[in-house]
């Protein structure tokens, strides 16, 4: 096979690492203080928004982006009167993206997905929750945050999407996978399909799916990002 530099890994976290996202993207992990306290800091670009139900109670919240600095932003939101934020990493040689506005397992309470890293190919995002009280990272199995990949170009096909579960709920599933030829006609691509369940913002595997060289048009390569959008949104 012609590899590409897109490495095929099991999960759309070992996709992040294997690209050495931290280093792409700073300051994905512990908050910052916010340049806008500091007075000799730059300004802050003007911010981006959308409107979401966090707290699943029908009531509308607007939630906000802004470029506070070096490859950081903040994305915050009052619910039910209290004020949340959270700083993240992002690409500041971009625009910077309003966050999507998505529901991962159908229970009514809004996720936010972020981006964090634009390439001429693929965008890496991560995935917000609000847990009652403040914004915080969607995490997997190992309490480490959620990355996902959307993208790659033809070297590599990357993406998510949600599928309803009968009786109610979702399936939140991540496709990971390279070509196996990129001078081949037609391309096919391997890798995985991972298929999540989420529940208080943590991540539970519920089943792994190897994709061994499909054409682009096979169902398990399916990864529709409007199919996991919140009810309304």
């Amino acid at each position: 096979m012609n590899r590409t530099g897109i490495i095929r890994t099991a999960t759309i976290t070992g996709v992040a690492a294997a690209l050495s996202l931290a280093a792409i993207v700073p300051a994905l992990a512990a908050p910052q203080a916010s340049p806008l306290s500091n007075p000799l800091a730059a300004p802050a670009a003007d911010p981006v928004t959308t409107v979401a139900d966090l707290d699943g109670d029908g009531e509308i919240e607007r939630v906000s982006a802004q470029l506070t600095g070096d490859n950081d932003q903040v994305i915050s939101a009052t619910v039910n009167g209290s004020f949340t934020s959270i700083h993240l990493g992002a690409d500041s040689s971009v625009p910077l993206e309003a966050p999507r506005v998505a529901d991962l397992n159908g229970d009514g309470r809004a996720e936010l997905i972020v981006a964090q890293s634009v390439g001429a190919n693929t965008t890496f995002f991560t995935a917000l929750h609000y847990d009652g009280r403040n914004l915080s990272q969607v995490v997997d199995e190992h309490s480490k945050p959620l990355f996902v990949a959307e993208g790659g170009g033809v070297a590599a096909h990357l993406g998510y999407q949600c599928t309803p579960l009968n009786g109610g709920g979702r399936t939140f599933e991540v496709v990971a996978s390279e070509a196996d030829d990129v001078s081949a006609e037609p391309l096919t691509y391997s890798g995985t399909r991972t298929v999540y369940t989420l529940r208080d913002g943590a991540l539970t595997t519920r089943s792994s799916l190897p994709i061994t060289s499909r054409p682009v048009t096979d169902p398990v390569l399916g990864a529709d990002a409007a199919t996991c959008a919140q009810t309304g949104s």
